[in-house]
């Protein structure tokens, strides 16, 4: 009897991948993703986004994405649940001062209202609504104050500006819109330029690896982390202990933008991440926007197992490492995602919705417009066991998911 079932998307990227004579790893590597990516869209642990369509497309020589996801499927070019304070912050970022008048901020006062962001961003358990909130006037306050003030003073506040940027690309992030967060991205790399100051070229340049590592650019990413690294290096061992958290966060981020490539390299960077965390900061060390921090570190190490498919090792270094350690809600709440995505590989789907569970029980928000989170609940409502499926279904519901 021949079977007439459609076969999934994955089947049918692994089918025309064949057919081309390309490797798992030679297309990952045409088209900037991961061979674990590759490999788990292929046998369904992961599903196939239309954005790694688009990716893998050209190298398929598919010209038609339906012949990747076949007839049955429904496209959506809005599949990311967008924030409601997205539009605000869009008007925010794209008004231009051209005329200003009055007192302007002092530099002082900029670095208290960033930080004041940063530590509701880190703390809220709805922090995507809590900054969005206060980012437009935050940013409207920042740009002011660079055109008011001169010298030393036009310095100190674009440093802060800066830092307004990089807050509004974290907001984004999840939102879909690209060009917005390359907007954000250019705004803070320019700021910080200006500012002629070194931590604040490193952040900028390290906001801007994050943006190039996810638009399948890593190999660049890692250039303009080098290039950081190599400005805040030699400053590290005289320098205030920023210099050292920089460093830190710089080689994490390394780290993570080598493993979403497959790249068994990731545990060096991380491993020297962790040696100047251990040797460079105290014990109880916390950055106040970047939560570098001893359990930062390991959280960095359950991510980077995840995405270089090692759902052992991912478990075994989140053995010891308590979440509610993690000096940040948003990072626990994503910390739990991972877990999750560790746990998703294996297809234990009842330790996955579990971890979900604990994930949305932390941060509504991180399950809400997480990617990943999402499309581990997208599945779930199908794919999950009757016992947890209404389980399954209710948490769907309430993070906006539908199957």
């Amino acid at each position: 009897m021949t079977d007439r079932t459609e076969p999934t998307p994955g089947k049918r990227v692994e089918r025309l991948r064949r057919a081309a004579g390309l490797s798992r790893e030679r297309l990952a590597g045409l088209a900037g993703l991961s061979p674990t990516t590759v490999k788990f869209i292929e046998n369904g642990k992961r599903s196939l986004t239309l954005r790694a369509a688009q990716q893998i497309a050209p190298h398929l020589g598919v010209r038609d994405l339906g012949d990747l996801f076949g007839p049955s499927v429904t496209l959506s070019l809005d599949s990311r649940s967008t924030h409601p304070r997205v539009e605000n912050v869009r008007r925010a970022l794209t008004a231009w001062h051209v005329h200003v008048g009055g007192e302007p901020a002092s530099p002082d006062y900029l670095r208290g209202a960033v930080d004041s962001a940063w530590q509701t961003w880190h703390t809220s358990r709805y922090q995507r609504s809590e900054a969005g909130a206060v980012l437009p006037g935050l940013l409207d306050t920042a740009q002011r104050a660079v055109r008011l003030h001169t010298g030393m003073e036009r310095r100190r506040s674009l440093a802060m500006l800066a830092q307004a940027y990089h807050l509004a690309q974290a907001f984004l992030a999840w939102h879909g819109d690209r060009e917005l967060c390359w907007l954000t991205v250019d705004r803070g790399m320019t700021a910080a330029l200006d500012a002629d100051d070194p931590i604040a070229i490193a952040q900028a340049s390290w906001y801007a690896a994050h943006l190039l590592r996810s638009v399948g650019r890593g190999d660049e990413a890692l250039v303009r982390l080098a290039e950081a690294r190599s400005l805040i290096e030699p400053r590290v061992a005289d320098g205030p202990v920023e210099y050292a958290e920089m460093l830190a966060d710089l080689h994490l981020c390394a780290a993570l933008t080598r493993a979403r490539t497959g790249d068994q390299g990731a545990w060096s960077d991380w491993e020297i991440a962790r040696d100047v965390v251990h040797r460079a900061l105290p014990a109880d060390f916390v950055g106040l926007r970047t939560r570098v921090s001893r359990p930062l570190v390991e959280v960095y190490a359950v991510m980077c197992a995840v995405d270089l498919g090692d759902p052992d090792e991912a478990q075994r270094r989140a053995h010891s490492l308590d979440p509610a350690s993690i000096p940040s809600t948003e990072r626990r709440g994503r910390h739990y995602v991972e877990l999750a995505r560790s746990a998703d590989l294996e297809g234990a789907r009842e330790a996955t919705l579990h971890l979900l569970a604990k994930a949305d029980a932390t941060s509504p928000e991180t399950v809400r417009y997480s990617p990943a989170a999402r499309d581990m609940l997208s599945r779930l409502v199908t794919e999950a066991p009757a016992s947890i499926r209404a389980e399954a279904v209710e948490l769907a519901q309430r993070a906006g998911v539908t199957p």
